[in-house]
């Protein structure tokens, strides 16, 4: 059965299941001059037809473009399938660059040599065994395309009979978009503003060194708090308003979960701490880019204490 309903005039929200522990993923259907479609699932068993499915209750023909919000597998990975149907899948090229290290097994690397700096030598086999759990996503649940085109900060895209902004909105991922509808003031805020967590932060490299995505997910915060919106449309949870309350209350729990940072530990030994001492992959995988953005706020802290 579909659960999808309008949220405004001919913008309709439909809640897709993934098989994921988030369980479920909203997607974006404007229905209207350029019929688009904003994120897409994963590309597994159901997903696509799903799609499909709420297109033709909608009496869509032809899907004219797939908006992304960022790369991950339950945010992209049918947008090949959509691009053989003839639609334009659109996105940030930080993020299509991403996508394409991933499905050349560029970010295990990447995720070694930060493991190498940041966790205790012994944990080095269980950075192993991360990478290759989630090397089973990109055999799994998602392709990519054979073509995509650039999204920049704030370029104007017509969707449906709508246009949005694009708003550059880093920290979950370094070049995650989120989309703004200026008559309705309406938010679609990917996993950049969730009603019921917060999402984990991602890691890269800003002038040859690592870094935490939660320095610049704050950062985010302030931005989307300031585009004084009536309302937000994340990619999970239910549509909610007042996002700047949202964005406050966010920052705050930031900055509480952010004091159970504790220095004379390696990253990952705060991480399996806060794991309740087990090994659980997807769990721990999560915490060590949650504790690594702690650290990197603590050190940030103490940098200014000391200026």
């Amino acid at each position: 059965m579909l659960e999808m309903r309008e949220i405004a005039p001919d913008i309709f929200f439909l809640k897709v299941p993934v098989p994921l522990t988030v369980g479920d993923i909203n997607v974006y259907i404007f229905r209207g001059d350029v019929p688009t479609l904003l994120d897409t699932g994963t590309n597994t068993p159901g997903v696509f037809d799903l799609i499909q499915t709420a297109l033709n209750k909608l009496k869509i023909k032809k899907l004219e473009q797939v908006i992304l919000t960022h790369w991950h597998v339950d945010h992209a990975g049918t947008a090949h399938l959509f691009a053989g149907q003839g639609a334009r899948i659109l996105m940030n090229m930080k993020e299509y660059f991403r996508w394409k290290s991933f499905m050349e097994g560029e970010t295990d690397d990447l995720f070694r040599e930060w493991a190498r700096e940041e966790a205790a030598t012994s944990s080095i086999s269980l950075i192993d065994d991360m990478c290759k759990a989630y090397g089973k996503l990109r055999q799994k649940m998602t392709v990519l395309p054979d073509h995509v085109e650039e999204i920049v900060p704030m370029q104007i895209l017509q969707a449906g009979n709508y246009f949005l902004q694009s708003i550059l909105t880093p920290g979950h991922t370094e070049g995650h978009l989120a989309f703004f509808e200026n008559r309705g003031k309406r938010l679609f805020s990917g996993d950049m503003l969730l009603p019921d967590m917060i999402s984990y932060p991602d890691i890269w490299r800003e002038e040859g060194k690592f870094t935490s995505g939660l320095v610049s997910h704050l950062q985010s915060l302030d931005i989307m708090e300031k585009l004084d919106a009536n309302a937000y449309f994340p990619s999970h949870g239910e549509p909610q308003l007042d996002p700047a309350l949202r964005c406050q209350e966010t920052r705050n729990e930031i900055h509480k979960q952010a004091v159970q940072y504790d220095s004379t530990r390696s990253v990952f030994e705060n991480a399996v701490r806060l794991n309740h001492g087990t090994e659980n992959l997807a769990g721990l995988f999560m915490r060590l880019h949650y504790v690594y953005g702690w650290k990197k706020i603590f050190e940030q802290n103490h940098k200014s204490l000391d200026g």
